[in-house]
């Protein structure tokens, strides 16, 4: 009785994760096509390649997602092991398919205003994610094989690899909107380390409440 319990309460956590997912991974797909992409903001991360890709070669910015996260799964599993290789799984998996299915037009004329709401969606949803222990896969992945095989920081890793998209993105667009994406970058990374404040916040006051035994 206790075990159908228990896998009942893993099952519903499993499904209730996997919405989480789905919400930002849309949020992600809301933010690049109707926000950053229309202007040209190549913000770093896959989302950020695809873009310059796209104006550069005609591909669809969801195959670019797509085959370089394919690419990416697949070093993440035989270099991270499987743990990492299925928390990426999900995300990577779904991204490119809503980058397909979300319409691509710009909602915001402002190219301050849309480089603004686009970057602090985007980094809600890469927050809330990472809360449910999931990745959209691209540049994420890479810091962690070089972390685990030459001990480079993490953050430095993230840094590096999302500043090569930025840079890269100078061959394409113009210097405004490469001044952009850095702000861009900036305004997600903002966001993210807001978020996760809070919910550290949050964590301990319920820690302190159940140690104290406050109802």
């Amino acid at each position: 009785m206790l075990k159908e319990r228990l896998a009942k309460l893993d099952m519903r956590q499993q499904i209730q994760r996997l919405v989480y997912i789905i919400v930002a991974v849309s949020a992600i797909a809301v933010a690049v096509n109707m926000f950053l992409g229309p202007h040209n903001i190549a913000a770093g991360g896959i989302t950020g390649l695809a873009i310059i890709l796209e104006s550069m070669l005609g591909l669809h910015r969801a195959m670019v997602i797509l085959i370089a996260n394919v690419l990416v799964l697949a070093g993440a599993f035989f270099l991270l092991g499987r743990e990492i290789f299925f928390n990426t799984l999900i995300g990577a998996s779904l991204l490119p398919a809503m980058v397909r299915l979300v319409p691509q037009f710009q909602l915001v004329e402002s190219s301050v205003l849309s480089m603004a709401a686009g970057s602090v969606l985007f980094g809600m949803a890469v927050s809330l994610m990472y809360h449910h222990k999931a990745s959209s896969g691209g540049t994420a992945v890479p810091p962690l094989i070089l972390h685990k095989y030459f001990g480079l920081n993490k953050a430095i890793g993230l840094f590096v690899s999302d500043g090569m998209v930025v840079l890269a993105s100078l061959l394409v667009f113009s210097v405004d909107e490469f001044f952009y994406a850095v702000f861009s970058i900036f305004i997600t990374s903002m966001t993210m380390r807001s978020i996760e404040k809070a919910l550290a916040r949050r964590r301990a006051e319920c820690r302190f409440c159940y140690e104290s035994g406050c109802v």
